[in-house]
């Protein structure tokens, strides 16, 4: 077996990395990973808190059912009506965020921005192995963002009955005035920063060591040379240096 020293971790020819060297460097290093870490965990506090702006989600449900519009209630849902709705779901996603779409309701909320820059706001999903869709709205004010959400199911609503001549949409639920932001959770994002920092000082007190092939104590000269240190010589710099003086 050929090995070779890589600071103070001993690869071997297929370059596997002794386990106990790697705790080793880590325990050597916990100091530099302790201090980044906090550093990362008050550098996460100061963010979230201070410069992270909050944006509040409105949401909207709609369910696709059919109206009866002849009078006739005894003949309810058919299985040609689920299915139908199932093929226009995604059309219906897309159509929710069309140019006359978001037109319209800048128009009729007399909104102070372009077409682009509202669809951006805007997200229409549907819940797994339902008819149901979901339009959400994220704007920096809550109120605002619950204006656009209702009016834009509103004018969705509508403008598929003048496009397919059916009367499928629904409100379910319309969006309330959301009391907490939906970008901001302060927990979260101080236990990344510090979880994100943890890791990299790991990574950087790893890779100097990989890179450090000097010999610093007298444990580096047991362990590589397999041998019992006898007696060190202490430095005497310091008091050769004071002697002199």
């Amino acid at each position: 077996m050929i090995n070779k020293k890589w600071g103070d971790i001993n690869m071997d020819e297929n370059e596997e990395i002794d386990l106990k060297d790697f705790f080793r460097i880590i325990w050597k290093g916990k100091n530099v990973i302790f201090i980044v870490t906090i550093i990362g965990l008050i550098i996460g506090y100061v963010y979230t808190m201070f410069f992270l702006k909050p944006k509040y989600t409105a949401y909207t449900k709609l369910i696709m059912v059919q109206t009866n519009t002849s009078g006739d209630n005894s003949k309810g849902i058919t299985q040609t009506d689920v299915t139908m709705n199932d093929k226009l779901v995604p059309t219906y996603q897309s159509l929710a965020t069309t140019n006359s779409v978001v037109r319209e309701v800048i128009n009729n909320l007399g909104l102070n921005e372009d077409e682009d820059s509202l669809r951006k706001k805007i997200s229409v999903t549907s819940e797994k192995s339902t008819q149901v869709l979901i339009i959400s709205v994220t704007d920096s004010n809550p109120e605002m963002a619950t204006k656009i959400a209702n009016e834009l199911s509103e004018v969705f609503s509508r403008k598929v009955s003048e496009i397919y001549k059916i009367d499928n949409i629904n409100i379910v639920d319309k969006a309330e005035v959301p009391e907490n932001p939906s970008n901001i959770n302060h927990k979260k994002d101080i236990l990344i920063f510090a979880g994100g920092s943890f890791v990299l000082s790991i990574i950087f007190v790893f890779l100097k060591n990989i890179f450090d092939n000097t010999v610093s104590s007298r444990e580096d000269i047991e362990r590589e040379l397999n041998i019992i240190v006898l007696n060190e010589i202490p430095d005497c710099t310091e008091l050769i240096s004071n002697n002199k003086r």
